[in-house]
């Protein structure tokens, strides 16, 4: 028989392993074994979709015999196999009624020769007696005999060792069901152990798979030893051509079993080390059924050659190259440089990969370009060929289309090595968050594509209340500052002085002023008119000096004022753009509820009255700023005077007219004029010194005083009310965060419980939304610092290590600690002079309490370690558990080498079983180099290529299952790894 091996390895298949034939020795149905019952039997089997049948019989060969030659001769060009089952009553019994147990034999058809088989027959005894001796299973004759016989599990273990020394030729499968384990007295302790004993002595159990559970379980002993996880396999058990019928698959109480293997004795044998992913008993295997429905998303062959005209000038590289691909789990081996990346990257290339610039074979990067270097990729072509039939084709000079969609994911192995070695875990989480949006709910995804759209959808509120309040801290903060300078020991000091300093000024000006001048007694008439008209006229100047003060303060009080109302009208301006294109922001969803936005928001905005206002105000500048037509002269009305020029005017008139009037004086009266005006000076420089007691001026004694007291005693609670102002703003910010952790938190449910699936003790794997200090933080701190400086932050190495320590203690979900985290820095840089440490206080009150170093993230924990303490192996292999676990896009997964950073226990614990896991949904295409990987995650293909550098770079390749021989001795010969998963892997390989 001619054992053809499929090169997409393993595959999903029917078979029966338990079916009778014509002439079967007890209840047979069918009729005797001739040449017309032989063909109508056969006709049925090769019409069905069943590809590998267990030919069955009772005590021997018999039936296996005839069916499998008759099929020969029938259908020399037949693919259905046939593989010899003998069953067995055994002495043994286990349950309440005494019924003895049903085991089968099944034995390699490539090893089962005539010889062998009856051999084993004639070896093998029964309990029966003929004339005073034990018959042999070869010298039963008579139905009774058959139907009375039974042989112990002991001697068909002996009969069978000494027949077939390569135990791989064979396998015992013990009946499960009503003549099998599952019926055994619960009530007998002899029963149960004799039921456990049959149970380690047998590779599978025929029963349904309502058994599969039980025998998958690794507690079934009595005796509480460990159990080996076992396959179950359901037959059709037919024994008349009606029975045939069950071969459909449809028939109640005998569901179709369906093995993934190579269709030979070997790959049933694989079943044994993989009895969960090897079996199913049921409807078609979920794979099958998404290579139906879904099949744009598997590929199913790759090609690559050479284009016409090329001579091999710069290598052999590519010719007729056609690799099929499994649907689950392809395993790419090979030595180093052999071309394991070149599959990978062409794969990327045709899947329009959005990580080209981290291929490896055809990398464009000028430092290591290969391949792509010209002469080379140009001459050869590469299609790719989905399971729908659809086909992509390129030269492997081209480059990745981004405007078609991404059909493969691909991790290269320098994406891979990048992303774990990046100190600050942007890209990691970024990808994180794509992982959990994929498990977001369709419906709770609004009409968003991805995981940051969604984000602004949901945190858009809170967002906007951030800024706002931003806003509010950065205009508290300049308040504090100006306070904080306020309430510096050098400011008091200083207005202290310069109280000092004008008191003295006052002290001077009182010393200053001039001897008493008596008013002359004798005047004449012409001096006594005179001095009156002085009088009059210094009056009047004084008058027109306060209208001239009160005209100034008053236009610039106005010019204050017109800028105001010049803002005002902007922002009203601005608010009523907001509004109407806030409202055409949300006319579309009104429209599609059937609603009128006009109705819901109405709003009515005019700046009439501010331009009327301002318009008043303008012509109140006007008015004072008038000036005076003409030259004054006696009998001018200087009270309709108004504009600051003109008063202005008005004033030196009036100087000039006391200084001509003073001159026509006598010499007593010029005195005592000269008295009044130094007087009158001296007085009022001294008034301005003082202040006005209501709102002196700044600088005056009374404003230095009414400072100096306020920072004494009125300043301090100023400044604890500001501080407890920005600690509220502070804390709501903080809150408005939260709201955005919310989200977060709100999408990590799924996540989670298939986290926990694949956490164990050694690999406590979990995921929180936290808060996430910066990486950028201590380098935006540190520009703020002058670290020449004496301080805590002094020294470069020296202050980012404090700042980091620091850093370290604070609890990022808690604004309390938060706050003392920002409250104890800045009273740390107070303890030295904070305006030679600090080049902006306002700039750092501002970083410190907006708390924008710091924001939602998903946190990955491995064993409590959050991202940036872990390893990059470590971050590694939480990459790989996302994607392959949790990733729930279908596209293919292309993954190059990515245990290099791994050590063996996390390959062989956890990668394995999330692979085993990752090709149930998807298919996995895995550039290895490591057994744990390529066989514990129980490849169905493997794919072992070469590229012969001595022979002008020629590539080949192997492809195949594992139970394959060639690529079995492949997968020995080129890789290796830890002890536990080499034995496990010696078991898979069937080697002795």
């Amino acid at each position: 028989m001619t054992i053809e091996y499929k090169k997409d390895g393993s595959g999903w298949h029917r078979w029966d392993l338990h079916l009778h034939g014509p002439g079967t020795k007890l209840a047979n149905g069918y009729g005797d074994a001739s040449d017309e019952n032989l063909r109508a039997y056969l006709e049925i089997l090769e019409d069905s979709d069943v590809q590998v049948f267990g030919i069955t019989d009772y005590f021997s060969f018999d039936s296996y015999f005839a069916v499998s030659a008759e099929y020969a001769r029938l259908y020399p060009e037949g693919k259905k196999i046939f593989i010899p089952n003998c069953e067995f009553r055994l002495t043994e019994t286990v349950s309440s009624d005494g019924r003895n147990v049903h085991t089968h034999v099944l034995i390699d058809p490539a090893l089962a020769s005539e010889t062998k088989l009856r051999t084993l027959l004639s070896d093998l005894q029964t309990h029966k007696t003929r004339d005073g001796l034990r018959l042999r299973c070869s010298d039963l004759t008579s139905r009774e005999e058959y139907h009375q016989a039974t042989i112990s599990l002991s001697d068909l273990q002996t009969a069978l060792k000494k027949v077939f020394p390569d135990e791989t030729a064979y396998m015992i499968v013990t009946a499960a069901g009503n003549d099998g384990l599952r019926g055994v007295d619960t009530k007998s302790a002899r029963s149960k152990s004799i039921s456990d004993e049959l149970d380690k002595a047998s590779h599978a159990f025929f029963g349904s798979d309502k058994s599969t559970g039980y025998f998958l379980s690794t507690n079934r002993y009595e005796d509480g030893s460990p159990s080996e996880k076992k396959p179950v396999y359901s037959g059709s058990d037919a024994h008349a051509m009606s029975d045939l019928a069950r071969l459909s698959g449809d028939e109640a109480g005998f569901p179709p079993t369906w093995i993934k293997a190579d269709l030979t004795f070997r790959g049933l044998r694989q079943t044994l080390f993989e009895p969960k992913g090897r079996v199913h008993i049921g409807e078609r295997p979920t794979v099958l059924e998404r290579i139906n429905q879904d099949a744009t998303r598997f590929i199913a062959e790759l090609r690559v050659n050479q284009i016409a005209g090329y001579a091999a000038a710069n290598g052999s590289w590519f010719k007729n190259v056609s690799i099929p691909f499994n649907p689950e789990l392809t395993a790419i081996i090979g030595n180093k440089g052999s071309g394991k990346s070149a599959i990978a990257d062409i794969l990327g290339l045709l899947g329009e990969s959005r990580q080209q610039e981290h291929f490896s074979f055809l990398t464009d990067e000028a430092r290591n370009r290969k391949f792509r270097q010209k002469g080379y990729a140009e001459n050869f072509t590469a299609t790719v060929t989905w399971a729908s039939g659809t086909e992509r084709a390129k030269k492997l000079d081209e480059d990745v289309d981004e405007l078609r969609p991404e059909a493969v994911k691909y991790l290269p192995q320098n994406y891979f090595e990048n992303l774990t070695n990046e100190i600050e875990v942007k890209a990691f989480r970024k990808e994180i968050e794509e992982v959990v949006f994929s498990h977001v709910e369709e419906s709770d995804r609004m009409g968003k594509s991805t995981f940051s759209e969604l984000e602004d959808l949901k945190t858009a509120q809170s967002k906007s209340d951030i800024s706002t309040l931003k806003v509010r801290l950065s205009e508290l903060n300049i308040e504090i500052v100006e306070l904080e300078q306020q309430a510096d020991p050098s400011t008091s000091a200083r207005l202290k002085e310069q109280l000092k300093q004008r008191c003295e000024e006052y002290r001077v000006l009182e010393n200053s002023k001039p001897a008493a001048v008596e008013k002359p007694e004798e005047e004449t008439p012409e001096q006594r008119a005179v001095s009156e008209e002085i009088e009059r006229t210094r009056a009047l100047q004084a008058t027109i000096t306060e209208r001239s003060t009160q005209a100034v303060d008053r236009l610039s009080a106005i010019k204050t004022d017109l800028v105001s109302l010049g803002s005002l009208k902007e922002s009203v301006n601005a608010l009523d753009a907001h509004v109407k294109q806030s409202k055409e922001e949300l006319r579309p969803i009104c429209t599609r509820f059937g609603l009128d936005i006009d109705l819901i928001v109405s709003h009515k905005m005019g700046t009439a009255s501010i331009d009327a206002k301002a318009a008043e105000l303008a012509a109140e500048v006007k008015a004072l700023e008038v000036e005076h037509a003409g030259e004054f002269i006696e009998g001018t009305d200087f009270g309709a005077l108004t504009g600051v020029p003109a008063l202005r005017k008005a004033h030196q008139y009036l100087a000039d007219k006391l200084k001509a009037l003073q001159e026509t004086l006598s010499a007593p009266q010029r005195r005592y004029q000269r008295y009044l005006q130094t007087l009158s000076e001296i007085t009022k420089k001294m008034e301005e010194v003082m202040g006005e007691d209501d709102s002196p001026k700044p600088g005056t004694i009374k404003d230095l005083d009414a400072r100096i007291r306020y920072i004494e005693e009125d300043l301090q609670a100023q400044l604890d009310t500001r501080y407890s102002d920005r600690d509220g703003l502070a804390r709501s910010i903080f809150n408005s965060k939260e709201k955005v952790r919310s989200f977060y938190e709100g999408l990590k449910s799924s996540v989670e419980e298939k986290l926990a699936t694949v956490s164990s003790e050694e690999f406590d794997v979990s995921i929180d939304a936290s808060f996430v200090p910066s990486h950028e933080f201590p380098g935006r701190f540190l520009e703020i610092v002058t670290q020449t400086a004496r301080g805590p932050f002094r020294g470069a190495v020296e202050g980012r290590r404090d700042l980091e320590r620091r850093m370290t203690d604070v609890s990022w979900n808690d604004v309390e600690t938060i706050l003392s985290f920002a409250k104890t820095i800045i009273a740390d840089v107070k303890a030295e002079d904070i305006s030679k440490q600090i080049k902006d206080v306002k700039r750092l009150y501002d970083l410190l309490f907006s708390l924008e170093y710091f924001e939602p993230r998903y946190e990955l924990r491995l064993g409590g370690k959050n991202l940036n303490q872990l390893s990059p192996g470590e971050k590694g292999l939480l990459l790989l558990v996302f994607y392959l676990h949790l990733d729930k896009e279908k596209t293919p997964l292309i993954i190059d080498q990515p245990e290099d950073n791994l050590d063996n226990d996390s390959i062989f614990t956890v990668l394995a079983r999330c692979i085993r896991d990752a090709k149930k949904s998807r298919q996995v295409i895995l550039v290895t180099h490591n057994p744990n990987l390529a066989v514990g995650a129980d490849a169905e293909q493997i794919l072992h290529v070469t590229l012969d550098k001595a022979d002008n770079y020629k590539f080949t390749y192997e492809s195949g299952s594992i139970e394959n021989p060639r690529i079995n001795d492949a997968i020995v010969k080129i890789l290796e790894g830890s002890k536990p998963a080499f034995v496990q892997r010696r078991l898979k390989y069937q080697i002795k």
